[in-house]
């Protein structure tokens, strides 16, 4: 994955899955049509006016070319549930798009959904099995990583759909980087005391711990099953180029979301 250098794009794509002809995915960026303010803000919670949103969800689905009708999203919590997808959830007026409920990883094995996940320094994955024709997208923050959510993902798409470990392809996207990610005592505790893996994505600067989410979630993923070389890392710090994604730390706050989006193709 490489940031145009221009960096008007408003879609990016993994490099291996975009060879992919079963798939349909992108991460969409800050740069939305031109005119159309806030960008390729997807940022909402209920009671949010939707209609904006919703805009820019079909403007970024038309440049995927899925139907911007069939885009769901979920309620993230920073948790380690999912939830599996095979019908699409009522529309719902008041919602930018369908929307499931409270879970932090969404999984189908019906072409034509299309998963959206939303985030700004969490880390978006999408995981996709070319043999039973599965995708899932997740969101991990922090919390969802400690709670092993990349992990209960594939072991539902194998409990579900009969997926392989050894089958999945995963894309772990753009998310605030270990040269950023500095954290307390208090969360760098609850990683050594509960991560498997801890002293491989944690290290010290002059100031404090960090944590290496992205690194962190590989390492999830290779203790499921999924094969080191099935596994692309963006390598992309939201908080260093919050001139392309959003960035919760990086703007203090003050941000919007950018989405991770997909689909199987029929």
């Amino acid at each position: 994955m490489q940031i145009d250098p221009s960096g008007t794009s408003s879609l990016l794509y993994f490099d291996r899955l975009r060879d992919c002809s079963g798939l349909a995915h992108a991460l969409s960026t800050r740069n939305g049509t031109p005119g159309e303010p806030g960008g390729l803000d997807l940022a909402w919670s209920p009671g949010d006016d939707p209609e904006p949103v919703r805009r820019r969800i079909a403007s970024a689905a038309g440049d995927l070319g899925v139907d911007p009708r069939a885009v769901c999203c979920a309620l993230q919590v920073h948790g380690s549930t999912t939830a599996c997808i095979d019908e699409l959830p009522a529309e719902d007026p008041q919602a930018p798009c369908r929307v499931w409920g409270q879970c932090d990883a969404l999984v189908t094995g019906r072409p034509g959904i299309t998963l959206l996940i939303r985030v700004a320094d969490c880390v978006p994955l999408v995981l996709y099995d070319p043999v039973q024709r599965v995708v899932a997208a997740v969101h991990a923050g922090w919390k969802g990583t400690l709670a092993g959510i990349a992990a209960a993902a594939v072991e539902r798409m194998g409990e579900r759909y009969g997926c392989r470990p050894a089958d999945v392809l995963a894309g772990i996207g753009p998310s605030i980087g270990p040269c950023c990610f500095e954290v307390g005592d208090d969360v760098a505790e609850l990683f050594r005391a509960g991560f498997d893996g801890a002293g491989r994505c944690m290290m010290m600067n002059c100031r404090a711990v960090t944590i290496d989410l992205p690194e962190a979630n590989r390492l999830q993923l290779v203790g499921s099953g999924v094969s080191p070389g099935n596994i692309e890392v963006a390598g992309i710090c939201t908080c260093c180029r919050s001139d392309v994604f959003f960035s919760h730390r990086g703007e203090q706050g003050k941000t919007g979301r950018f989405g991770l989006f997909a689909s199987l193709r029929a």
